[in-house]
């Protein structure tokens, strides 16, 4: 899998094209998710979330809205870093619009445990009220 890194002052890029992007604002971290969360892309996805948890971000954003395929595990991990995010009280949104990720949250009945945002806008203004 390829990373982007981007922090104030510095983008890193590893390998081309990216899978997974990092934007680190003053407002926020977005975690951005492209192609396919599958086995092979979860245990580097889990272990990206725990790292921008432990710099506590102001709030955090994981994107999957470029998603192709979302797997189980895949869903687990996005659900695990929800979870620790509010354990941490750090506000977090889900951006999901396609199938592969909103099909099995409704079917699972998570809406309620993992809310869904289609866009970072959509996001900011449920946060807002």
């Amino acid at each position: 899998m390829h990373d982007t890194i981007t922090r104030p002052g510095t983008t890193l890029l590893l390998g081309a094209p990216p899978r997974m992007s990092i934007t680190a604002t003053a407002e926020r971290t977005i975690v951005a998710v492209t192609g396919e969360l599958d086995l092979a892309v979860t245990d580097r996805l889990a272990a990206r979330l725990v790292d921008e948890l432990d710099l506590a971000p102001r709030a955090l954003v994981i994107d999957l809205t470029q998603l192709a395929f979302c797997s189980a595990r895949g869903l687990g991990v996005v659900l695990d870093a929800v979870a620790a995010a509010r354990v941490r009280q750090i506000p977090v949104a889900v951006l999901a619009e396609g199938r592969e990720v909103v099909r099995p949250v409704q079917a699972l009945g998570l809406e309620d445990v993992l809310p869904l945002y289609r866009t970072l806008a959509d996001a900011e203004e449920h946060h807002d009220q």
